[in-house]
């Protein structure tokens, strides 16, 4: 072999001329004298290949203005075939992407999908079921994602069969049985054949059926269908069968009916059954079939199962976004504390187990908190539209009056659960009418038992103003009485026991005695009046007395 630099003048002559004939011939052919009609370049060899131009990808990618068409092999990198499309390399061949894998690919140029700008769609059976938008969005279900990952899922039934035999054709349904089903002229429904009286014919017990085959998808699905009976009444049977289990029969004479079963997934086989008696009838034995709809349910939107999913947990993420499914924040348990009675209406009664914080975002050591979230007064509990309780300076405010629900039965506060002070400004008003009053008697009590009373002055062992604790050097001095002297001599004024309902066994109520005695200093004013009453009567026996003994020392 040599090359064209090394040719003499005459051979480069010989060779001129031979290239002239070779150019005006319609092909080409090296190896063969015959080359093919079809080929402008017929090159034929049993140990020899074509060796086209190899290069690197930097010289490939050097190539300035490539031709259409322009074919290469590539010898770095992604090594293989490439050609100039008109508007980039590819490769062909066993470069691509075969479907038992490939390697030695590199990621910074290897890509699996399109690269003019179109969108890229993967589905089975032809139907879209990805799309990989020029955007970058991805799309499930959806041929226009607006997101980076957007999935749409069914909301509503899907159909798998509507056929009301509007087409007098039985469609994907079966017949069997001794009589056929045949579409009638109302409505397109489909029966069975009208039997009715047979001449000469004693015995009539015959059996016919339709059959319709499908395979409900996981969600589940229902099917429903509308019928019509005219038959001997009681004798004839029309049967419904899901799997050849039956789910309803009807005897005798049935008015248009509209039925629907409940389906799970999987393979199903849907059967109506006629069935005539032995009896002969002078009038049409037959069953109409219409509108036999078969529906899927819409499928799950989307399932995360890896392994830890949990009734009630939700799927959170570290700060790499790495998502987990987790119990809930702030709960060591499953977050279930708030519940609806139901869950069916707007009506349901709703349930709470632990501490709630309303209005503000923290959380309370308090079964319930009404907070606005900062520090000064301000929240408002309103019940209706102008019942109200506001909390104020280190007080509750009430916009109306307080009064118990039930008459005479509940105290405010106890022996030891005191108010402090109470501040009223006509006093405070006792009942005392005396249509509410039984066993009326005169007061017992008087001056005897009132000089008997030793009033003192005291400070209590602890004072407190909300929390802080009074010094002694603070306390206020008081006055009263002694309640286990006083209970010696009016034990009527002493407070012993207390009135108790417990939450665990409500509407009874259980005398206790308490751990502190208790006065009522309002029922010492009638003790007080008495021993005054009796007081004057002895001023008044003196003065009767001193009155005479003026009279007599005068008459001397």
């Amino acid at each position: 072999m040599y090359y064209l630099s090394k040719i003499n003048i005459k051979q480069f002559v010989v060779l001129f001329f031979i290239m002239c004939s070779v150019f005006t011939s319609a092909q080409i052919g090296i190896g063969t004298n015959t080359p093919d009609n079809s080929a402008v370049l017929d090159v034929t060899s049993t140990s020899q290949g074509v060796l086209i131009p190899r290069m690197t990808q930097a010289e490939r990618i050097g190539i300035a203005t490539p031709a259409t068409g322009l074919l290469m092999y590539q010898t770095d990198v992604t090594t293989g075939f490439y050609y100039y499309n008109g508007t980039v390399w590819t490769t062909f061949g066993s470069s691509g992407w075969e479907l038992t894998g490939n390697t030695g690919t590199n990621s910074a140029v290897d890509k699996l999908g399109t690269i003019d700008g179109q969108d890229f769609i993967l589905g089975t059976n032809g139907i879209e079921a990805i799309r990989i938008a020029s955007s970058g969005n991805v799309g499930f279900n959806s041929t226009t994602p607006s997101a980076k990952f957007h999935l749409v899922a069914n909301s509503s039934p899907v159909t798998l069969l509507d056929d009301g035999f509007e087409d007098t054709t039985i469609n994907s349904f079966t017949t069997g049985g001794n009589a056929g089903w045949a579409t009638t002229n109302v409505a397109g429904e489909y029966n069975t054949a009208s039997w009715g009286a047979k001449s000469g014919v004693i015995t009539h017990s015959e059996t016919s059926w339709i059959e319709y085959n499908t395979t409900i998808p996981a969600s589940g699905g229902t099917i429903s269908f509308a019928f019509r009976t005219s038959t001997e009444a009681s004798y004839d049977d029309f049967d419904f069968l899901i799997d050849g289990i039956s789910q309803n029969t009807w005897n005798g004479n049935v008015a248009w009916n509209s039925v629907s079963y409940p389906v799970t997934a999987g393979a199903h086989t849907f059967r109506w059954i006629y069935a005539k008696d032995s009896s002969v009838d002078a009038n049409n034995d037959e069953v109409y079939l219409d509108d036999v709809l078969v529906t899927a349910l819409p499928e799950d939107a989307l399932i995360i199962d890896d392994g830890s999913q949990v009734a009630g947990y939700v799927l959170t993420s570290d700060a790499n976004g790495v998502a987990t499914w987790e119990v809930p924040v702030g709960s060591s348990i499953i977050d279930t504390d708030w519940m609806f009675d139901s869950g069916s209406t707007v009506d349901d009664p709703i349930y709470h187990q632990g501490n709630v914080m309303i209005g503000y975002n923290a959380a309370s050591a308090h079964n319930l908190q009404l907070w606005d979230g900062v520090s000064t007064s301000g929240s408002v509990i309103v019940f209706g539209d102008v019942y109200s309780i506001v909390d104020g300076d280190g007080e509750f405010l009430f916009m109306q009056q307080v009064t118990p629900t039930v008459d005479a039965t509940y105290n405010l506060g106890s022996l030891t659960k005191r108010w402090k002070n109470v501040y009223t400004e006509n006093g405070v008003v006792n009942t005392s009418d005396i249509r509410l009053k039984e066993a009326i008697k005169p007061l017992q009590y008087g001056l005897k038992e009132f000089l008997a009373l030793d009033p003192v002055s005291f400070k209590w062992k602890e004072e407190k103003v909300n929390d802080f604790v009074v010094p002694d050097n603070e306390k206020e001095i008081k006055l009263g009485f002694i309640a286990q002297e006083v209970q010696k001599i009016i034990p009527e004024v002493v407070v012993t026991h207390q009135w108790k309902e417990y939450e665990e066994n409500p509407g009874v109520l259980v005398k206790e005695k308490s751990e502190r005695l208790g006065m009522r200093y309002n029922d010492l004013i009638p003790v007080a009046i008495r021993a005054i009453q009796e007081q004057q009567e002895k001023i008044e026996k003196l003065k009767a007395n001193n009155l005479k003994l003026k009279q007599l020392l005068i008459g001397f």
